[in-house]
């Protein structure tokens, strides 16, 4: 008897047991297209800071005699950076979608200390109120764009080819111009380094179409202490090193979800700033050629914000600044972001959709809608 009604359900036990597998899959691919977040909003992610950076199992193919001498440069160029003393304007520029946006610096550096930098960003790092995005926004800056640090040449050494392509120009200085490549072999990026002392006179950046998306060069440049005056005082420091894993975990332990890694780029800096609403916490992250930097704040975005408009970055609503569009900004979980980079527009999108958002609930709740998505399939009264 148990034989008899055996026959007559195995079919439905087998349609239910390839059901059941393929929900299962359905979980699993979910897993694998965004990040998880608890109940907050927040993303669950690895402490994985501690990690050893490592380089990609393969590059792009290319003339050892050329990545040799590319190397070679760019480690001069690491060495200028730390030891000739300068000061000078640089200009940079951004090409986005609909326009160009483009501001002067001024940078100074001494041998043996950091570069510092004033001009159009203000006082780096000190953001008066992230309760409106746009002051982080408008007062940040990086000291310069064109210096190479120990530290940026190791994450480009990780995760491009840096080769030697030939002779050039630059601010009416003869350079040695060396090309950055990604693993597909496009080109990333191009500096141009000055032939006599290896500092980097010039700095192109192209996305993963080809297209030129930002600048950086000097206009004016001179050499030393100029009429013997004293560099700058401290205005605007560069990047910091990588911070430690105890560093990081005290961070965490203070309430700041800050990711080790993010987009694949890892993090190279973190910093603390007071404002009038609160302290602000900026996490820097960089593959070595791109710098994002994320700011967060305690509290919630609310109605409109003069000069920002809202926009849509892979679903998710941001507010995104007028007219450049390079910081974005939104509140998840009780805390306000505001992402500012010189990173391609893919890069960047990458970025905002990892971070926390209050829309998504998670692999479950994106598995639900699915479920729920492929239930109307069925549903002849859906």
């Amino acid at each position: 008897m148990l034989w008899f009604y055996w026959r007559r359900i195995r079919l439905g036990v087998l349609v239910t047991g390839v059901a059941l597998g393929a929900v299962a899959a359905l979980m699993l691919v979910a897993g694998s297209l965004g990040p998880v977040q608890d109940n907050a909003g927040r993303s669950v992610m690895a402490s994985n800071s501690g990690a050893k950076l490592k380089r990609p199992a393969a590059h792009p193919a290319g003339s050892s005699t050329k990545v040799h001498r590319g190397l070679s440069l760019m480690t001069a160029a690491v060495a200028a950076c730390r030891t000739v003393s300068y000061q000078g304007t640089q200009m940079v520029a951004w090409w986005g979608q609909d326009d160009t946006t483009a501001y002067l610096i001024s940078v100074w550096h001494r041998s043996g200390e950091p570069e510092v930098a004033d001009g159009a960003g203000g006082a780096a790092g000190q953001p008066s109120s992230i309760a409106e995005p746009g002051a982080a926004a408008a007062d940040h800056s990086t000291a310069g764009v064109l210096s190479v640090s120990a530290w940026m040449l190791h994450l480009l050494r990780a995760n491009y080819l840096i080769e030697y392509i030939g002779s050039g120009t630059a601010d009416g200085r003869s350079a040695q111009v060396v090309a950055v490549r990604r693993l597909d072999g496009s080109l990333a990026a191009r500096y141009w380094l000055d032939r006599m002392t290896g500092l980097p006179l010039r700095r192109e950046m192209f996305d993963e179409h080809g297209r030129l998306v930002s600048e950086g060069a000097f206009i004016a440049l001179d050499f030393g202490d100029v009429d013997g005056q004293p560099v700058a005082p401290p205005i605007a420091r560069a990047w910091t090193a990588q911070p430690t894993t105890k560093g990081l975990h005290t961070v965490r332990q203070r309430g700041w979800q800050v990711p080790a890694w993010l987009a694949g780029m890892a993090l190279v800096g973190v910093s603390r700033a007071p404002s009038r609403s609160g302290t602000v916490l900026d996490a820097s992250y960089s593959d070595g050629l791109s710098v994002v930097s994320v700011f967060m704040q305690h509290g919630q975005l609310g109605g409109k914000l003069p000069g920002w408009s809202r926009e849509k970055v892979r679903g998710f609503s941001v507010y995104s600044s007028e007219p450049d569009q390079r910081s974005l900004a939104w509140s998840a979980g009780g805390v306000v972001y505001t992402v500012i980079s010189d990173a391609p527009q893919s890069t960047v999108d990458q970025v905002v959709t990892l971070l926390p958002h209050d829309r998504d609930g998670g692999i479950w709740a994106r598995v639900g809608r699915g479920l729920k998505r492929m239930g109307s399939w069925f549903d002849p009264f859906g």
